[in-house]
């Protein structure tokens, strides 16, 4: 007789992986945790996936993981045709309020892919990304300083500072579920950051 497989059960599990996931990462989320936390028993759980890598791949699909990096390769590229940095902020900018409604519909993916992927088929998405972003800050420098005799940023700078935007991104989406708040954090962040990255940049 075929196995029977109840949509509410895989909603459970797939919940409770994610938070699982975003909590302590992919290397060290166990599956009789999860299994626990979704109110089902380890065995149950591998009726519906058959290990942890099949499961991480079911809470966080490929395409969230490129979705993200497009959407912060085209925050970054607005930036370039900007006057004032300080006006990309949700309200000013249509690709900075994609970027903010994509963290806030996959906030938990997005954690994942950030700061909880180390071991899993999608490592390589965070230091892709903070590689991206220093090549297109590079490239803003380049174009800005060219035959004026100014030196680039330094690369261990522009790691450094987009490292830590992903973790500032990271703590903000941790710390809240609720829409309006998580816009209210980043709105005050972006103050912030935005002012700080355009001196750095544009004083080169």
């Amino acid at each position: 007789m075929p196995q029977t497989l109840k949509t509410a059960v895989r909603t459970r599990i797939l919940a409770a992986a994610a938070e699982a996931f975003a909590r302590d990462g992919f290397a060290a989320a166990r599956l009789t945790d999860i299994a626990a936390e979704a109110g089902v028993s380890t065995g149950n759980l591998y009726r519906y996936y058959p290990n942890k890598a099949a499961l991480f791949d079911a809470v966080v699909p490929r395409d969230v993981a490129a979705r993200l990096l497009r959407l912060m390769r085209a925050r970054v590229r607005e930036l370039g045709t900007l006057a004032d940095w300080r006006s990309a902020t949700a309200p000013g900018s249509a690709r900075a309020e994609a970027l903010l409604a994509f963290w806030i519909e996959r906030r938990l993916p997005v954690v994942i892919l950030l700061a909880g992927a180390e071991g899993s088929a999608l490592a390589h998405v965070r230091p892709l990304i903070v590689r991206e972003l220093t090549r297109l800050a590079d490239a803003y420098v380049a174009s800005r300083t060219a035959g004026e005799g100014s030196g680039p940023v330094p690369r261990v700078v522009l790691v450094q500072l987009f490292s830590s935007t992903l973790d500032m991104i990271v703590a903000i989406l941790r710390a809240h579920d609720d829409a309006d708040e998580i816009r209210a954090a980043f709105a005050a962040f972006w103050r912030y950051q935005l002012a700080g990255l355009e001196a750095l940049l544009a004083g080169c």
